[in-house]
């Protein structure tokens, strides 16, 4: 008898998206696995990276859709090694804006380095980076942004970090999820350029493209706000 996994990991290569149910269906007309069986086996595929939790009891093979990493240049691995070692227990989620350009519509070049940490300790954290670079800015609004700062040269911007945000570790340093950054585009003035059609091409481009996972961008959309984005 084929083995629970195996099972699971056949249905999902016929089918493009599957709930629990129709699989559990399809088990047991084959083999008497139970459902908490299922389940269990369920969330370690997602974990192994086999498969990907659409949405809550959605699944998808993992290679019917990319999945979304924001990969930490040199430059901001530099940058958190510093800031481990100066304030190891403040909170990092560190990207590039370069990240988003897969999304982009019409492509404007993002080479800002974003640090979010908790409110408490940005005025920290900018006093440090800003000793050894004149470009770097703490939570500039839309119009500062618009005047002061060329996004295509660089630097780096210092803001909060949204308490229970969708972060991933990558190469060791917490990066954000694609939902995160779906949503706060939409939120943050430094993000204000993305407002209106380019925010929802953005969004209708991630979900054609990335396994997006709707459940975690309702929630963060929620944790911001945001009540008129929510997928189903």
């Amino acid at each position: 008898m084929a083995s629970c996994k195996t099972l699971i990991l056949e249905y999902s290569s016929q089918n493009t998206t599957f709930g629990i149910d129709d699989l559990c269906n399809w088990i047991s007309a084959i083999a008497k696995y139970s459902r908490n069986t299922v389940a269990c086996l369920l969330s370690k595929l997602v974990e192994a990276g086999d498969l990907i939790r659409i949405e809550r009891g959605l699944y998808s093979k993992a290679a019917n859709k990319s999945q979304f990493r924001a990969i930490p240049t040199e430059k901001e691995i530099a940058i958190v090694e510093k800031l481990k070692q100066k304030f190891p227990f403040a909170p990092l989620c560190v990207y590039n804006g370069s990240v988003l350009s897969s999304i982009q519509h019409h492509l404007s070049a993002n080479n800002i380095t974003y640090i979010e940490t908790d409110r408490s300790a940005i005025e920290a954290v900018f006093n440090y980076l800003k000793e050894n670079d004149d470009r770097v800015w703490m939570t500039p609004d839309a119009d500062f942004i618009y005047r002061y700062v060329n996004l295509a040269k660089g630097g780096i911007i210092i803001k909060p970090l949204v308490t229970e945000s969708p972060i991933q570790t990558i190469n060791g340093i917490s990066t954000p999820t694609l939902e995160k950054l779906l949503i706060d585009v939409r939120k943050d003035p430094d993000f204000s350029y993305f407002l209106g059609a380019e925010a929802d091409r953005m969004l209708e481009n991630a979900i054609n493209i990335y396994a997006v996972n709707k459940t975690r961008l309702n929630r963060y959309a929620r944790r911001r706000g945001i009540t008129n984005l929510l997928l189903t």
